[in-house]
C-alpha cells in the first residue's frame, strides 16, 4: 500500500487578523486568520515577522499569500504564507470632499537598509507628507532584495522602485508620484 504524497498549492486568501500564536519552543512564529466562518493559521517567514509583530493589531484586514500544503492521508492542511499585507479600510468620504489620488510609499526596513539611512527617509516621507492629502501612507517592509544599493523604496501604484533613496530626495519623488495642484513651500 502506498502513501499519498502532500500536495502544494500556491494560495490567496483574504480575512481577519486574529493574534500570532507560538511553535513548541515559544516562539510567536505562526498568524491566525479568519475568513468567514473558518479560522487558518500559517508559518510566517523570518523576514516578514519583526514588521508584522509591529504593525498588525487583531481585527486588522489582510491579504495573505502562500502555499497550502494538502496531506490527503491525514486530511490535514497547513499554510506556509510568503507575502501578508493590511488591507486598509477605504474611509467614507465626506459629502464633498476632494478625491485624490490613493498611494502607498513601502521603505525596507531590515537591517541593511536601516544602516544606510532607511529611518531617515521614513521620517522624510511622513514629515513632507504633511502637505497631502491623508490618502498618501507611509509602511515598512521587509527585504526588497537590494542590500547594498539601499535604502530601498516603492511607491504605489506606480510600482516605481528607487534605490539609495536620500532624505534630501523625498520631495522630489513625492512630487513626481503624487503631484500636488499648490506644493507648500518647505520651511
Amino acid at each position: 500500500m502506498s502513501k499519498l504524497a502532500k500536495q502544494r498549492i500556491p494560495s490567496e486568501a483574504e480575512g481577519q487578523f486574529l493574534g500570532f500564536l507560538p511553535d513548541k519552543d515559544g516562539k510567536l512564529k505562526y498568524l491566525r486568520w479568519q475568513a468567514g466562518a473558518e479560522v487558518f493559521a500559517g508559518k510566517i517567514p523570518k523576514p516578514l515577522r519583526s514588521e508584522l509583530y509591529r504593525s498588525l493589531k487583531p481585527g486588522d484586514r489582510l491579504q495573505i499569500a502562500g502555499e497550502r500544503e494538502v496531506d490527503p492521508f491525514k486530511g490535514r492542511e497547513k499554510w506556509v504564507l510568503c507575502r501578508v499585507v493590511p488591507v486598509q479600510a477605504s474611509p467614507k468620504a465626506a459629502p464633498g470632499a476632494e478625491e485624490g489620488r490613493k498611494g502607498v510609499v513601502l521603505v525596507c526596513q531590515k537591517s541593511d537598509c536601516c544602516r544606510r539611512g532607511a529611518m531617515a527617509v521614513m521620517q522624510a516621507l511622513q514629515a513632507h507628507l504633511a502637505a497631502y492629502p491623508e490618502t498618501i501612507r507611509v509602511q515598512g517592509v521587509g527585504c526588497m532584495k537590494d542590500c547594498k544599493r539601499g535604502p530601498n523604496v516603492v511607491f504605489l501604484p506606480d510600482k516605481a522602485r528607487y534605490s539609495g533613496v536620500s532624505p534630501q530626495g523625498i520631495p522630489a519623488l513625492l512630487q513626481r508620484h503624487f503631484p500636488l495642484a499648490d506644493p507648500v513651500p518647505s520651511p
